[in-house]
C-alpha cells in the first residue's frame, strides 16, 4: 500500500510557479481543498523544494551576508608511524589496533586499504587490500580518524577532534590539514575537485545555527564557501550531479550548489538518515527516513520518498515502532554506555555543548561524540527498483515507485538493549545486498528476494559499513579491529567506501 504524505504547506504554489516556467513543463494539479501558504522571502530558483516539511530557519539565517561563517581555519600536522601487521585467519586476515577503540568503515583506493585506528586513536594505517601488508601510518594531530574517502592520489577524512586531513594514499604525507571545530561527527564527501566537510562554529554564530557546511579545493584546501547549518551532518553529506544534499542531526534536508554554496533548499522533515537522491535532467526523487510521531507515547520511522515538484510525498512507507530512535530507551542501553566511556578516552568529560548532541538525542537517540559519528541509522540504498533500508531490527526492501514491501530479513538481538541499529546501512555488491550485524555476522542477502545467500562470522560487534572489492568483504570492529574477508567470489565488488563512491551516493542499478 502506497502512503501519501501531507501537502507541502509551505512549497505548493511556488514549486507550481516554478516548474511553469522550467522547461515549459506542465503545472500538476493542485487540490484546492488543501491549504497553500506561500513564503514570499524564498528566492526564486529553477528547482522547486520537494515536498515533506516546513522550510527550516537556517534558510533565513544564511540570507544575511553579514552574519555568514567566519574563517577559523589553523593547520593540522602528522608525522611518520608504524602501521600493525596482519594477522592470517581462516577467512582472509585482521588486524588489531591498540586502542580497541570502534574502527569505522575503511576505504579501498588503488588495491591499498586506508583505515582509521579507532575512534580514540590519532591514527590512520595503509595496507595492501589482498594480503594485508602494512605500506604506512600516520600519527595525527587530532584523535578518532573518521570514513575516508579518495580522488586520484588524494585520500580525505575528518578528525572527531576538530580536523579534515588531506593526504597522499602512496606514501602517506599530509597534503593539507585544517583544524576547524571541535568535535566533528560526520565523514567529508568529494565531487568535482572540492571536499565537502561540516564541523560546530566557534564564533559569530547566530541564533538557531550551531554548525557550518564547507567546501575546500581537493588539491590546496583553498576554503571556497561556507554555510550555516542548525546541526552537525549526519553521516556524511551527499554530492550528486552539481549539488550537495545533506541531513542534519536536526532532522533539516537540505541541498546546495556545489560551487557556490547556494541553498536550494532547507526543509524541516524530521529526517533520520543521510539522503540518497536519484536525478534525471529536471527530475529529482529524494529517499530519506523519517521519524513519525502519531501518538505522543510512539515513536515510527518510516521510508519516504519525496519528488521535486510533487505536492504530496510520493510515499511514505513502512512505518513501524522505532525503539532505536527514542532517546528514553536507548540511554541505558549498552551502545549509550559504551559511547560515554569511548568519550572520556578521548578527555570528554561530557558531551560538548559545540556537538549540539540534544538535536541528535530528540531526533535519532544518541547523546555522545562517538555514537553521533559512527550513526547511520536507517541510510537507504535505492537498487534498480528497491529501496532497502536496516531499520532497526530488519532490513526491508520496498518498491522504489509504490513504496510496498517487497521483502523483510529479521536480525538477530534487542535493540532496547543492545541500543541503536542491529545492522549496518545496506550496501550492493554484484547482485547480493551485503549488511554487517551487532551480533558479529557479516550477511549476504539476495538483492531480488531477500533470501539468505551467505553468513560469514567475526567473532566481533559491527556497526559500521563494511566495504566490497574484489571479492573481499572489509569491515571495522567495535572492539578495535579491522576484519578482512575472502568470499573467493571476485562477483561480488563495486563498493569501496562509506555510501559506495565519492559522493556517498549509494545508488546502484540491479
Amino acid at each position: 500500500m502506497t502512503y501519501p504524505g501531507t501537502l507541502a504547506t509551505t512549497t505548493a504554489t511556488l514549486a507550481l510557479a516554478l516548474l511553469a516556467c522550467h522547461d515549459n513543463a506542465k503545472a500538476p494539479d493542485v487540490d484546492p481543498t488543501k491549504p497553500v501558504i506561500v513564503l514570499p522571502e524564498i528566492p526564486v530558483d529553477p528547482y522547486a523544494q520537494p515536498p515533506g516539511g516546513a522550510s527550516s530557519p537556517i534558510l533565513t539565517i544564511n540570507r544575511d551576508p553579514r552574519r555568514a561563517p567566519a574563517s577559523n581555519e589553523r593547520p593540522g600536522t602528522g608525522a611518520p608511524t608504524e602501521a600493525p601487521a596482519a594477522r592470517r585467519t581462516e577467512n582472509g586476515y585482521e588486524i588489531r589496533f591498540p586502542t580497541g577503540s570502534p574502527v569505522p568503515t575503511p576505504t579501498i583506493h588503488h588495491g591499498k586499504l586506508l583505515v582509521s585506528g579507532g575512534f580514540n586513536s590519532k591514527q590512520i594505517y595503509a595496507y595492501q587490500a589482498a594480503t594485508g601488508r602494512p605500506l604506512w601510518g600516520q600519527t595525527l594531530s587530532d584523535d578518532g580518524p573518521s570514513a575516508s574517502v579518495c580522488e586520484g592520489n588524494t585520500c580525505v577524512f575528518n578528525s572527531e577532534s576538530c580536523t579534515t586531513f588531506a593526504l597522499d594514499i602512496r606514501t602517506g604525507k599530509l597534503t593539507w590539514a585544517w583544524w576547524l571545530g571541535d568535535p566533528q561527527t560526520s565523514s567529508p564527501a568529494l565531487a568535482g575537485g572540492r571536499v565537502f566537510a561540516s564541523y560546530p562554529a566557534q564564533s559569530q554564530i547566530p541564533t538557531g545555527a550551531t554548525h557550518v557546511i564547507a567546501a575546500f579545493d581537493l588539491a590546496t584546501g583553498k576554503p571556497l564557501w561556507r554555510r550555516w547549518l542548525d546541526g552537525d551532518v549526519m553521516s556524511s553529506p551527499v554530492a550528486v550531479d552539481g549539488f550537495v544534499y545533506l541531513t542534519t542531526f536536526a532532522g533539516t534536508v537540505m541541498k546546495l550548489d556545489q560551487v557556490t554554496g547556494d541553498i536550494r533548499y532547507a526543509i524541516a522533515m524530521r529526517a533520520t538518515s543521510a539522503p540518497v537522491v536519484i536525478r534525471d535532467h529536471d527530475r529529482e526523487s529524494l529517499h530519506i527516513t523519517r521519524r513519525v510521531e502519531e501518538r505522543p507515547d510512539e515513536t515510527k520511522e518510516a521510508i519516504v520518498r519525496a519528488d521535486l515538484g510533487d505536492t504530496r510525498l510520493t510515499f511514505r512507507a513502512h512505518a513501524k515502532m522505532a525503539p532505536y530512535l527514542d532517546s528514553r530507551i536507548q540511554d541505558g542501553t549498552q551502545l549509550a554506555k559504551i559511547g560515554k566511556i569511548d568519550d572520556g578516552e578521548n578527555g570528554f568529560g561530557s558531551t560538548p555543548g559545540a556537538a549540539n548532541a540534544g538535536a541528535a538525542t530528540g531526533m535519532v537517540g544518541v547523546a555522545s561524540v562517538s555514537t553521533m559519528q559512527r550513526f547511520q541509522g536507517s541510510r537507504v540504498l535505492v537498487a534498480g527498483d528497491l529501496v532497502v533500508s536496516t531499520m532497526g531490527d530488519e532490513v526491508v526492501a520496498v518498491d522504489s515507485t509504490t513504496g510496498e514491501t517487497r521483502w523483510r530479513h529479521p536480525l538477530t538481538g534487542d535493540t532496547r538493549t543492545a541500543g541503536g541499529h542491529l545492522g549496518t546501512a545496506p550496501l550492493l555488491a554484484g547482485k547480493d545486498i551485503v549488511v554487517a550485524t551487532v551480533s558479529g555476522d557479516v550477511v549476504r542477502l539476495d538483492a531480488k528476494t531477500g533470501k539468505l545467500a551467505a553468513t560469514y562470522h567475526t567473532g566481533a560487534p559491527l556497526r559500521s559499513q563494511p566495504v566490497v572489492e574484489g571479492g573481499w568483504i572489509y569491515v571495522g570492529s567495535e572492539d578495535g579491529r579491522l576484519i578482512a574477508i575472502d568470499t573467493h567470489d571476485p562477483r561480488l565488488t563495486g563498493w569501496p567506501t562509506w555510501g559506495g563512491d565519492n559522493g556517498r551516493t549509494a545508488v546502484r542499478a540491479l
